[in-house]
């Protein structure tokens, strides 16, 4: 399923990387923009056991990406 999440910060990020290990395909919005830069590069933008592992390895997989586009989030989910 593709799911879009809007916020990416300790609920958002967190939900993003345990849906993507679920095999999800996330696409997360927010309006920072070190937020959409970290998902974007795999990196946690906050800190919580075990998030950045899991969002490297499931942005290895091509689960998640993150942007400001909302129309683009709502209309690719």
């Amino acid at each position: 399923m593709k799911i879009s999440i809007f916020g990416l910060g300790y609920v958002g990020a967190v939900s993003s990387a345990c849906f993507a290990k679920l095999g999800h395909t996330i696409i997360g919005v927010d309006v920072i923009d070190y937020k959409i830069e970290s998902m974007n590069n795999g990196i946690a933008p906050i800190e919580e056991k075990d998030l950045s592992e899991i969002l490297q390895e499931q942005h290895a997989k091509k689960r998640i990406s993150a942007t400001k586009n909302t129309k683009e989030a709502i209309s690719s989910t």
